[in-house]
């Protein structure tokens, strides 16, 4: 495998497991209840954007008034179905790939950290990866600061970094770091949405690995 990189950054939603059905679940869950016409996937892969509060401002939630109610909810709509989740596919075999050439991976989430620590170990990927890190919150600001507390402690150069995920807001967090990108479009944002970015777009992680990694 000819490649630059000593260590891939993985996202988690969206990026490793399949889970835009239970985002938009759960936020419908949340517009329903406030008597809010509930949105298509094709508007949520369209326009969800981090942090989120800025998302579901624009759908008419206040979150202002009611962040704390709104991020309680849409967490407890979320964990509900969180064993129904899946990893995508080519996930055990891209990841097989990169350790068998010994390139190590690791996990950043906006998830909250607990949370996302019991689910990489539910679906016993945990073996896998280096650092496994998401946020101290259940409120999904962000997680540039994390992403420079993993590459601090690697001791990897940012141009040894390649971090992966499938959001506008992962390839501010890799450019935020100093880090390179590429982005997947089968997750929370569209294809269309990703280039806007400018960062290279793949359809898949085994795509990613051929056309980038190997």
């Amino acid at each position: 495998m000819a490649n630059s990189k000593k260590m891939i950054i993985f996202d988690w939603n969206g990026t490793l497991i399949d889970d835009v059905w239970l985002n938009l679940n759960a936020i419908n869950g949340v517009l329903e209840k406030r008597g809010i016409k509930p949105i298509t996937t094709e508007y949520y892969r369209e326009n969800f954007q981090f942090p989120v509060s800025l998302f579901y401002k624009e759908l008419g939630l206040d979150v202002k008034g009611e962040w704390d109610e709104i991020a309680q909810e849409f967490g407890k709509l979320y964990i509900a179905d969180i064993e129904k989740v899946k990893l995508f596919p080519d996930v055990v075999p891209v990841l097989e790939e990169l350790t068998k050439a010994g390139i190590e991976v690791s996990i950043l989430s906006a998830m909250e950290h607990k949370m996302l620590n019991r689910h990489v170990e539910m679906l016993r990927i945990n073996k896998y990866f280096r650092f496994i890190e998401g946020i101290e919150n259940y409120y999904a600001e962000g997680k540039t600061h994390l992403c420079r507390k993993i590459l601090d402690e690697s001791g990897y150069s940012e141009n040894e970094i390649l971090f992966v995920g499938d959001t506008c807001h992962d390839y501010e967090t890799a450019k935020a770091a100093g880090c390179e990108a590429a982005l997947v479009s089968r997750g929370h944002n569209t294809a269309e949405v990703l280039k806007s970015t400018g960062a290279p777009v793949f359809s898949s992680l085994s795509e990613l690995l051929k056309k980038r990694l190997m």
